[in-house]
């Protein structure tokens, strides 16, 4: 008889989950849920901040190894005699791949004659000299290890480098005030904040724009 009982009790088939306690585990996944989501996104953002503050050290340092190699700026389209360009073929901008960012009123970060930095420092298009044995001075890149990538909301990273000047202080070649330079990055908005010409006295980044000065 107790054989019987306990045969039936094991063949018995286990027991579901209640509505009540479908409900119950759904009211805890959908808590946990809203309590990481956005730890999850503070996450995602701040690595995305930390890789463009990154990039934009990265081409400041190539762009000072180029200068240091070659005693002049990448700001020509074209050498002459495997120097500076002529003054038709100066670049206002560098710039990587990319969208273009936005601005709340057009600029030349967003309109000026413009390079890209790979040509530059990658695989020297505009044709520089090339330092050597015999050739002390020139072009000894690359200074980038591979093609420069979009920052991480798919806009390019873009560089004032037609203003850099490589006369000591605060003033040009000419007399006129320095106006700074930067390797800039809309940040996570997308829009450049930050104005094109600035005294380098005073030039503050503005907005959520990251970026590395260079002047």
């Amino acid at each position: 008889m107790h054989g019987r009982t306990d045969r039936e009790t094991r063949r018995r088939p286990t027991r579901g989950f209640t509505l009540i306690e479908l409900t119950v585990v759904l009211a805890v996944i959908v808590t946990l849920a809203l309590i990481l989501t956005p730890s999850i996104a503070n996450f995602i953002n701040d690595s995305r901040v930390t890789r463009a503050r990154a990039d934009c050290n990265m081409i400041g340092a190539a762009i000072g190894d180029f200068y240091r190699d070659t005693g002049f700026f990448p700001q020509w389209s074209t050498a002459v005699a495997g120097g500076p360009g002529p003054p038709q073929a100066r670049l206002q901008l560098l710039i990587s791949g990319g969208n273009p960012p936005l601005e709340d009123a057009p600029s030349p970060w967003t309109t000026g004659i413009a390079g890209f930095l790979s040509d530059q420092l990658l695989v020297n298009a505009p044709g520089y000299g090339l330092r050597s044995v015999t050739a002390q001075v020139g072009w000894n890149g690359p200074y980038l290890s591979s093609e420069l990538r979009s920052d991480p909301w798919g806009n390019r990273y873009v560089v004032n480098v037609g203003l850099l000047d490589m006369s000591p202080g605060a003033q040009t070649m000419s007399g006129r005030p320095k106006s700074a330079v930067w390797v800039l990055s809309a940040g996570p908005n997308g829009t450049i904040d930050t104005p094109f010409l600035q005294p380098v006295t005073a030039a503050v980044a503005v907005g959520d724009d990251l970026f590395f000065r260079l002047q």
